[in-house]
């Protein structure tokens, strides 16, 4: 007679169950990033110290930074990461009523990112920020932006305008930063 655990120790080993259960382990962290990833929580607007613009606008992320600042709801709008249309570098140089700041952090990644908005916000003393990027940049953004802030982050996204099939190419990427940064990288 088998001893049980033996028995197992041998299902353990097949080349099978191995690839079945790294199967079902890839599909439980997708089921588990679906939703902020592909419906993220956003944000609604509020008064705030400043608005942030994340580089990777595709026309989505400057109307909404614009709209709270048409509402009185902010006077600052800060660009950071490289600028991705000429409407934002005409802003940069602009001299008007809003206060426009334009950050280049190197490299040009969302955690730097997060981390040159974060030491001026603490430089100029502002509890709370909106940050503005794309609804499937949502979720990683959020946790980014509270681990290097110590004020309140709120976090909006807009649709980018370039359809589904390339949203489709972009999701994979973006859950496997958005489980980077749960698991590995747990530093601003």
């Amino acid at each position: 007679m088998h001893h049980p655990i033996s028995s197992w120790r041998r299902v353990l080993r097949r080349p099978l169950f191995r690839l079945l259960a790294a199967l079902t382990a890839l599909l439980l962290i997708v089921a588990i990033t679906f939703v902020p990833v592909v419906w993220p929580e956003t944000d609604p607007p509020g008064r705030a110290d400043a608005v942030i613009v994340l580089s990777g606008d595709h026309g989505e992320r400057l109307p909404i930074a614009q709209a709270l600042i048409d509402d009185g709801l902010v006077d600052t709008l800060v660009f950071v990461g490289t600028l991705d249309r000429a409407e934002e570098e005409s802003l940069c140089r602009s001299q008007q009523r809003v206060e426009y700041i334009c950050l280049r952090p190197q490299p040009d990644n969302t955690r730097t990112e997060a981390r040159a908005a974060a030491q001026l916000a603490e430089s100029r003393g502002w509890r709370t920020i909106v940050v503005v990027t794309s609804n499937f940049h949502v979720a990683r953004t959020r946790i980014l932006f509270d681990r290097c802030f110590d004020g309140n982050v709120r976090v909006m996204g807009g649709d980018p305008p370039y359809g589904r099939a390339t949203l489709r190419r972009q999701l994979p990427a973006e859950w496997l930063k958005l489980g980077y940064t749960l698991t590995l990288a747990r530093k601003c």
